[in-house]
């Protein structure tokens, strides 16, 4: 093209270098004669075969051919005039796809042809570009969330991948790949690639159900008495009775050793009472034994396949329904029978059993409801046990709730709140608290049914190790006459009394002597045909209470009669004795008073530990005792026994 360029610079000079210079050439015409005119060939028509040319300033005439370039599936990219001797070129890009890779290695003279080096125009010519491509490859990397490592996967596009191994994680079980990290698109396999992808692996805790439920089932065998030491249970043959043995007629004198001190008072007589009415319930879990052994083994073989952190499972069988389910760290078990059981004093009934164990706490519960208005739960951790019992009848029932602590050196706490419910209203609340360790048992409360209208407090202590009743303080307030007095009064019995040998009570259906006696029998001590008498404490000449009395009080005792494991409610004459307080020197004072009253020598024969036990206990724990008393309704005890499960 330069050379071109040069020709049209140099025709002025040229044509000038034509005219005259001063020498004698004649300046030639610019215009040809009209015959030389018409006689000159036209040239304004080229044949399409004919390569065309163009004229410059110098008259050279260039010549110039079409060079057209196709891409590789033969559409034009460009087709224009070349000037001869030129190297013609085309810049031919062609994008990647998301499947192929793309290079443009050049160009042929054929469509698909071979590659050549495009040479200088000299005629028309098309070139087509050759083009190769290859597929794209794409490559799956692998989270795998603390797990073993999964090597990298490239392969072409569109390869079908297949999963690969599984990854490892302690104490997990794997569960998919997915392509986010929460979890929620899980990758179908074999994975069909178009583009890189980052699998997140998911794994499942290996939640061991199997042995969770072999934990719940262990608690079915785990009840009250594993807190209660056994000579404190009135399972304990050391202190069994006969009927004949605690038989007395007090109408006439009875010799005091003979008598068989020693029984339960009415604090701990309800904490065992309550125990033993919780047996029934527990007694479905033995005779419905068959059935729970049945479906535990079916949920087994479910829970053999790892369901992982949460499963729920459902049999339907001919005996009963059950239900098993685990979420949320709680595992469930409920049992529904079909068939009746038939429970002592319930008759036949279609009991429901409900389990849970929060492996969370370790807290684990049973629920036993033998029909609408009676049902049992109890919830047991390493070292408490809470049961929640409630029977009766639909208008009238009776609720307890039992609550047991094993502290620290061993030693055991408990709680008992028992109310009497009509129509859901509380009636006769009673309460007890308990501490008991290897020496001795305290029991503190307010039941007692012996003194009609008692409002007070009474503190039983008991020789763990003997299981037997040493002694107990009442703390009682009266009202009368506009004065309120509080009065601490002990309890012994009579074979802690020296000088007392016999006694005799004679009902007479009336209290006898001063103010808040409850006693409705004349008693006769050492052979007397005297009435005893009491001495008192007074005020201005007034007598304001028993200075101390003999009255009759109840104590249980426990043994077999014609095979049958029988309770005997048992009164017996006990000596109480007012402690020294506010002024008054009650106890000191009691051999000189019960000598000059009665003539008798009598002194308080209790060991001084029994003795000191009693009072500190009593200075201590009643006020504790009546802190609380009140903080477990009738109403909480029902809502922590709840409702059956509907299945």
């Amino acid at each position: 093209m330069k050379k071109k360029y040069l020709l049209f610079a140099l025709l002025p000079l040229l044509l000038a270098g034509c005219g005259g210079n001063g020498n004698n050439e004649q300046p030639s015409s610019s215009k040809a004669p009209e015959s030389q005119k018409s006689s000159e060939p036209s040239n304004s028509s080229v044949s399409a075969s004919s390569p065309t040319s163009s004229n410059s300033s110098s008259g050279v005439v260039i010549e110039q051919f079409t060079i057209t370039f196709k891409d590789e599936e033969d559409r034009v990219l460009e087709s224009k005039k070349w000037d001869k001797g030129a190297t013609p070129s085309y810049n031919y890009t062609k994008a990647d796809t998301q499947e192929w890779d793309y290079t443009v290695q050049g160009w042929a003279t054929s469509l698909g042809g071979t590659v050549i080096t495009i040479p200088a125009v000299s005629a028309d010519a098309t070139y087509w570009a050759v083009v190769s491509k290859v597929k794209q490859q794409y490559t799956i990397t692998f989270e795998s969330n603390g797990g073993t490592s999964v090597a990298a996967i490239t392969e072409d596009y569109g390869t079908a991948v297949a999963k690969p191994a599984d990854p490892k994680k302690d104490n997990h079980s794997f569960v998919a790949w997915s392509y986010d990290a929460a979890g929620s698109q899980v990758v179908s396999w074999p994975l069909t690639l178009t583009k890189n992808e980052k699998l997140y692996a998911n794994w499942n805790e290996i939640v061991n159900i199997k042995a969770y439920l072999q934990t719940l089932m262990a608690v079915v065998n785990h009840d009250p008495y594993g807190y209660i030491p056994e000579k404190m249970r009135p399972e304990n043959s050391d202190n069994h009775v006969t009927a004949e043995q605690v038989a007395y007629d007090f109408t006439t004198f009875n010799n005091v050793s003979a008598i068989k001190y020693g029984g339960y008072g009415e604090q701990w007589r309800m904490v065992i009472d309550n125990i033993k009415e919780s047996e029934r319930f527990y007694s479905v879990l033995s005779l419905g034994e068959a059935a729970i052994n049945a479906s535990v083994a079916l949920f087994n073989n479910y829970l053999d396949n790892n369901p992982g952190t949460t499963a729920t499972y459902t049999l339907n069988e001919t005996a009963y329904t059950a239900k098993l389910n685990f979420s949320s760290n709680v595992l469930s078990y409920t049992i529904q029978y079909k068939t009746g059981l038939t429970i002592p004093l319930f008759g036949e009934v279609l009991p429901q059993i409900d389990m849970t164990y929060d492996v969370s706490t370790l807290q684990k519960a049973v629920r036993i409801q033998l029909s609408e208005n009676n049902a049992m739960r109890y919830s047991v951790t390493d070292n408490s046990y809470i049961f929640g019992l409630e029977y009766g009848l639909s208008n009238v029932s009776r609720k307890a709730c039992l609550q047991l602590n094993r502290m620290y050196g061993g030693s055991i706490e408990g709680h008992i709140y028992e109310y009497i419910q009509y129509k859901d209203k509380d009636l006769m609340p009673a309460c007890a608290d308990f501490y008991i360790d290897d020496t001795y048992t305290s029991v503190v409360g307010n039941k007692a049914s012996g003194m009609p209208g008692f409002t007070g407090y009474i503190n039983e202590l008991y020789k763990t190790n003997e299981g037997k009743l040493l002694g107990y303080e009442v703390r009682e307030t009266f009202t009368k006459w506009g004065v309120t007095a509080t009065y601490h009064t002990l309890w012994f019995n009579l074979n802690n009394i020296t000088g007392i040998n016999s006694v005799k009570a004679i009902e007479n259906g009336e209290t006898t002597f001063g103010l808040g006696a409850n006693n409705t029998h004349d008693i006769y001590l050492n052979g007397s045909g005297s009435i005893f008498e009491p001495t008192y404490n007074t005020k201005l000449m007034v007598k304001t209470s028993r200075k101390y009395d003999v009255e009759m009080r109840k104590q249980y005792f426990y043994g077999y009669n014609e095979g049958q494991f029988t309770e005997y409610e048992v009164q017996l004459p006990m000596m109480f004795i007012q402690a020294d307080h506010d002024g008054y020197t009650n106890f000191t004072d009691f051999p000189a008073d019960i000598l000059s009253k009665s003539g008798i020598t009598a002194s308080v024969n209790l060991a001084e530990a029994y003795l000191d036990k009693i009072q500190s206990d009593y200075a201590k724990l009643v006020d504790i005792f009546i802190a609380h008393k009140g903080s477990v309704t009738g109403e909480a005890i029902e809502n922590y026994i709840g409702s059956a499960v509907i299945l």
